[in-house]
């Protein structure tokens, strides 16, 4: 059954409004908290696929990883047909250092989503990461040819997006610190947006650049 996030439920919205103005400024605690008095003010919030996604990034920013990612399970559930499901489900499977499972998602979302450049340049960077190092540069060129054609197209790349930070650091004291201008950076902030649905075209609209 496909849950279409417009089906908003009746009550209960204006705790979501501030969960996500919560989530805007970082507040994860309050947005949690306000997100959940939503769902027990009006179970249907339980349906509504955007709202999963947003409690589910509030959850993992709580340090609540297996039950975010359960929800993130649920969204893809309800959308299975959505490439930005299996995307954002990558994206935090691969925060949670579960890169098997991340580059599945990442390529069912390109099945569904060819010409997905974010898609096609976080699985290169995950690629290199796992040293890859030529279907990486193959999957960065393919990034490169379409963030172009999105940009041919006259989609701006200068309008601001408001965007959350990123995950929590996951790195151990062994590994490199990621560069401060990395696309990976740049996508996990896209990523805690509240606005799930539009990170995508928003991330290039804020002028995404390819770096390696």
């Amino acid at each position: 059954m496909l849950s279409s996030p417009l089906n908003i439920p009746a009550k209960g919205q204006l705790q979501v409004q501030s969960a996500r103005e919560s989530a805007k400024a970082n507040q994860w605690t309050s947005a949690l908290i306000a997100y959940d008095q939503a769902l027990a003010t009006d179970t249907d919030w339980r349906e509504n696929v955007d709202f999963i996604h947003d409690r589910a990034i509030a959850m993992f920013h709580n340090g609540q990883a297996a039950e975010a990612l359960v929800e993130l399970d649920k969204a893809v559930e309800l959308q299975p047909d959505y490439g930005y499901r299996y995307a954002a489900r990558g994206w935090m499977k691969q925060a949670l250092k579960d890169y098997n499972g991340a580059i599945s998602d990442y390529q069912r979302a390109l099945e569904l989503d060819p010409e997905d450049a974010i898609s096609h340049n976080s699985l290169g960077l995950l690629e290199e990461q796992l040293g890859y190092h030529k279907v990486a540069k193959e999957r960065f060129a393919v990034a490169d040819e379409l963030a172009g054609i999105l940009e041919n197209k006259s989609i701006s790349t200068t309008g601001e997006v408001t965007s959350a930070p990123p995950f929590p650091k996951q790195e151990t004291e062994n590994e490199p610190e990621p560069k401060p201008k990395s696309s990976w950076q740049e996508i996990k902030r896209a990523l805690g947006n509240p606005d799930g649905r539009k990170e995508f075209l928003g991330f290039i609209r804020n002028g995404f650049k390819l770096n390696r």
